[in-house]
């Protein structure tokens, strides 16, 4: 027993020690600029923007914690998109879906900083939603616990950061300025046997899903399966209504790519958005505008249905195109619902949770704290060593001393180390809750991880709701980190059970008991009031800074070549078969990855090139398989290797080349030609 409780000391100080960084703090202010609302219109008004966010190499990568890696380059890349909106009677809303880990209130307060003058609107009315992809950028989030322990690396990167703001800044821009008149539609279908719940014993604690059976099969039905979708059609200048796009949310993790990858991309939800996109520009070859996005439903606890030790990207790809079939089923079918009669309802209230634990007798604990399972890493995702060891595992919890607000649940070095290696402070507080009502749907965005029985305990609350109002009930959609990251949600029953979720729970076991109270109290408020705006006059953030990028003047001696000539790798076991080459470029703080940089040529004399189009999609980074992954970047110059993932082969007769798109002053530059 003594040698337990060392090596348990030791680990636990250990963790902790790889936990804890230091550096110079910064503050940063935004003030909330007023309310304003439109005429009324007899007629529904809609935009749609898009903006590339795909980082320089170098930023961290967030999602997978300590075992995250710094992103090299990227394979799909990541985009914002903004869906601007006016309800008929005048109020204004407009969504940003993000391909990030999570929203952030820090870059909603800027965003809205940037837009209010021209557009009207503020962090009351946006939203910020994200796809969760784990291997997306991290060091932009409003706290410094997340800041610290979303990526490897410590710190809030101010350069990356206003880059991200200005970028979904110009998405909004680009949604309002071309503004029309819209037609809209809502609905859900039930898509199964893509996703399946990670966490079936906690799950299964709950009372009211006493009966869940203990099967491989179970795991495929106790989820979320419902696909939301709200349809955009806006008029064109023939005086028809073409598709301007769709805005989604879908519960599963985005999770299908390891963590070992080096490269910043989409995930499954790249296929997702990019198939379903594709398939209604086929369609529909007269709509302007189509820009389709998605973000995480009530997700926690939902894994996508790949088999076990396969995540990479022939499996994301097969998840991420499957749902894109499902939601094209239900764009299809929305098209007899559209209507271009529908208002705006927002509801919008900040809440600091440890200056208000409490609410209609539910409290949850007014100081946050860590778990011990949540180091250990969820399923298929765990922590090396720590996810075997007693008091980390899944499941481990404390037999003693369980009626506070953490009830069973182990804290990482104990509830008196804890907060000396972790300072209270540095945990989020501040929760920006929204309710938003357009047409015959309603969103709840809420900044955790909530577990599929978490937002049907939300969603519940706000049927009953319009029900003791005697309103029309919406279709209610409960989605996941909007407009920032506290952890998780679980119910009071799973948080018992103490799994990855639960310990991730950082304010407590009553936590999906609290949030619901919230959401059940800004709902009532909204139904009386119609509009609901209680945000604080300013948002203060004081976080540790650290620049991931540094700044360096272009070398005069640069020169842009190849290195290499193209070269074919075979395909492996769950690896796809590419072609790839190396070139000498500017280095990686001026190379713009988010802007069109690679793509492939065809030829069938070597003399007369033209872009190559393969089933309709030209073959670019604006797709699925051409990558950019930075080797090395020293004294001015840097390395570069492209890849070209799943070629094309037509012959002997047909020659192929790689594209590089000029970047400063330097050239187009072309590989050798190979087929």
């Amino acid at each position: 027993m003594p040698i337990i409780k060392k090596l348990r000391s030791i680990l636990i100080f250990s963790t902790l020690l790889l936990l804890v960084a230091c550096s110079q703090k910064q503050t940063f202010s935004y003030t909330q600029p007023e309310d304003s609302i439109k005429a009324e219109s007899d007629h529904f008004i809609a935009g749609v923007g898009i903006r590339d966010i795909t980082p320089p190499p170098g930023i961290p990568r967030a999602g997978y914690a300590l075992w995250s890696t710094t992103g090299e380059g990227f394979r799909t890349r990541l985009s914002a998109r903004a869906y601007y909106m006016q309800g008929n009677n005048g109020q204004p809303y407009a969504l940003i879906q993000t391909d990030l880990m999570a929203g952030s209130r820090i870059l909603l307060a800027r965003v809205a900083e940037l837009v209010n003058e021209k557009t009207g609107l503020h962090a009351g009315n946006m939203t910020i939603t994200a796809t969760h992809t784990h291997s997306s950028p991290g060091q932009y989030l409003g706290s410094e616990f997340y800041n610290k322990h979303a990526s490897h690396k410590n710190g809030f990167d101010p350069v990356f950061f206003e880059f991200l703001a200005q970028q979904l800044a110009a998405a909004v821009f680009d949604a309002y300025d071309n503004q029309v008149p819209a037609k809209i539609a809502s609905g859900k279908k039930a898509v199964w046997g893509l996703t399946r719940n990670r966490s079936i014993e906690p799950f299964s604690n709950n009372k009211n899903h006493p009966h869940v059976e203990q099967t491989n099969a179970a795991v495929f039905h106790e989820i979320n399966p419902y696909l939301y979708m709200l349809r955009l059609d806006g008029l064109t200048a023939d005086g028809s209504y073409q598709p301007m796009g769709a805005f989604m949310s879908f519960a599963i993790h985005g999770t299908s790519i390891p963590r070992w990858d080096p490269m910043f991309n989409g995930d499954l939800w790249s296929y997702f958005q990019g198939d379903l996109q594709h398939q209604i520009k086929q369609h529909y070859p007269k709509a302007k505008h189509v820009i389709i996005g998605g973000f995480e439903g009530t997700h926690g606890d939902i894994a996508p249905a790949m088999p076990l030790d396969q995540s990479g990207y022939i499996w994301s790809k097969n998840v991420g195109s499957a749902l894109a079939e499902e939601g094209w089923q239900l764009f299809r079918e929305l098209e007899n619902s559209l209507s271009t009669d529908s208002t705006i309802r927002i509801a919008s209230r900040h809440i600091d949770i440890r200056d208000n634990p409490e609410i209609n007798g539910t409290e949850i604990c007014d100081e946050a704290a860590a778990g011990t399972t949540l180091t250990a890493g969820p399923y298929e995702h765990e922590s090396p060593v720590l996810a075997w060891l007693p008091f980390f595992k899944q499941g481990s919890s404390r037999w003693f001393n369980t009626e506070g607000c953490h009830g069973n649940r182990l804290l990482v070095g104990g509830a008196w180390i804890q907060p000396w290696l972790e300072p209270k402070d540095s945990f989020p507080r501040d929760i920006l809750f929204q309710l938003i009502e357009i047409g015959d749907l309603a969103i709840v965005p809420l900044p955790f991880e909530l577990t599929a029985e978490t937002g049907f305990r939300i969603q519940a609350t706000v049927e009953q709701s319009y029900r003791e109002k005697n309103q029309t009930i919406p279709e209610v959609m409960v989605t996941s980190l909007a407009n920032g990251y506290t952890g998780y949600i679980t119910t009071p029953e799973e948080y018992e059970v103490q799994y990855y979720e639960g310990g991730h729970t950082i304010y407590g076991r009553y936590s999906q008991p609290y949030v619901t109270q919230h959401i059940g109290a800004l709902a009532a408020d909204l139904l009386t009031h119609n509009k609901v705006m209680e945000l604080p006059a300013q948002w203060q953030f004081q976080l540790p800074v650290k620049t991931f990028v540094e700044q360096q003047p272009l070398a005069e001696d640069r020169v842009r070549r190849v290195l290499s000539t193209p070269e074919y790798q075979l395909p492996a076991v769950n690896q796809e078969a590419y072609w790839h080459f190396d070139w000498q470029d500017i280095t990686a703080d001026h190379i713009a990855l988010h802007q069109p940089l690679l793509s492939i040529e065809i030829s069938d004399d070597q003399q007369h090139w033209q872009p190559l189009i393969h089933k309709g999609r030209p073959v670019n980074d604006q797709g699925y398989d051409l990558s950019v992954q930075l080797i090395d970047d020293q004294d001015g110059h840097a390395h570069y290797r492209a890849y070209w993932y799943n070629p094309v082969f037509q012959g002997k007769q047909v020659w192929y080349r790689f594209v590089i798109q000029p970047r400063e002053h330097e050239a187009i530059l072309y590989s050798a030609a190979f087929h």
